[in-house]
């Protein structure tokens, strides 16, 4: 089987590394075509994989939308000349469009509710929507539901084994505790409307960790200048295995929130976008959810509080993770068998 996989973003590389090695095993072809995104290709080169750059990323609502219609252009025609069976993405809306024009089906991953815009143009286009059984919305027979989330695929303990030599290499260690600290970009489609935290609240964030212990800082993009002496260049690979490893974690993105919490590391979550996981997530006790302009130092002062000890927090962790299953190895053999299911 031919199989393609469009990477939008560095999430995306994890998620399915494990699935494009379980399909290689099993002797399918698979294709990745990426954005041209420079910690993708990072990523992509740390773990022996190659893309293919279809498109160029915009930003705003526009440029999503010329870029929409420069990937189909472009991605369209590759799936007829690679003569691929099916492919994969997570959300979908620079996939799907390419793929009803070649009559390709196209495998779509959504754990994000909160997508409007990208939900509405993927969604009708896929021909199968995977999504954890917690999803709130019913999408009819295409939708398949499973007890998992998107972080279990690459941060199940089957799959991932945090390394205290990587954190060495940047001057961390779990016997001394540290703090990671993931400000966004705010550049993905159901980010553009999002309210961050200011620069102000942010600044006493960190200053409240310090008092706690050593502070990482790891932005998207460019970091504050005042917060530049706690971010040193960090291999994109590396990065879960300092995240995984901290004693805390304050961050504005729903994913490494969840990544955090999988690894029994509470979390601060800064973003008044709230995809579902993220009240499973807060059911743990792990996930503390702080509106910006509301009493962020004190919500982060009371997270700590409840975890002085790292014990607790990683039993809160292994008892979320072993109700649920490893993704990679339900993904892979979703997409297999999508053809299969598309025809009956």
């Amino acid at each position: 089987m031919n199989i393609l996989v469009d990477l939008g973003h560095p999430g995306h590389v994890h998620f399915f590394r494990h699935q494009i090695a379980l399909w290689r095993e099993k002797g399918h072809r698979v294709t990745l075509v990426s954005r041209d995104i420079p910690i993708v290709a990072r990523l992509l080169a740390a773990y022996g994989l190659a893309a293919t750059v279809v498109g160029t990323r915009r930003r705003g609502a526009l440029g999503l939308g010329l870029e929409l219609l420069e990937r189909t252009a472009k991605l369209a025609p590759l799936l007829v000349r690679e003569r691929i069976d099916v492919a994969a993405a997570i959300g979908g809306a620079l996939t799907a469009p390419a793929c009803r024009l070649a009559g390709r089906p196209c495998v779509v991953f959504d754990d994000t509710d909160t997508a409007g815009i990208e939900n509405r143009i993927s969604h009708p286009l896929a021909a199968v929507i995977a999504t954890p059984a917690g999803y709130p919305r019913d999408l009819g027979s295409k939708q398949v539901r499973y007890d998992g989330l998107h972080e279990l695929a690459y941060m199940h303990p089957a799959r991932f084994t945090p390394d205290p030599a990587v954190a060495a290499r940047y001057g961390f260690s779990p016997d001394a505790p540290y703090a990671v600290v993931r400000f966004s970009s705010w550049e993905a489609g159901h980010d553009l409307a999002a309210r961050t935290a200011s620069l102000a609240e942010k600044l006493a964030l960190v200053a409240a960790l310090q008092q706690k212990g050593k502070v990482l800082v790891v932005p998207e993009g460019d970091p504050p200048r005042e917060l530049a002496a706690l971010t040193p260049a960090i291999a994109p690979e590396d990065f879960h295995h300092l995240l995984a490893l901290a004693r805390c974690c304050v961050t504005e993105g729903a994913t490494t929130a969840s990544e955090a919490c999988i690894r029994g590391v509470p979390s601060l979550y800064l973003n008044p976008s709230r995809p579902f996981y993220i009240g499973e997530l807060a059911l743990t006790g792990l996930l503390a959810v702080g509106e910006p302009g509301k009493g962020l130092v004190a919500a982060l002062e009371a997270l700590c509080d409840r975890f002085p000890d790292p014990a607790p927090a990683r039993a809160a962790a292994a008892k979320f993770v072993a109700d649920r299953i490893d993704v990679a190895a339900f993904a892979a053999q979703l997409v297999t068998g999508a053809t299969a299911r598309r025809a009956a």
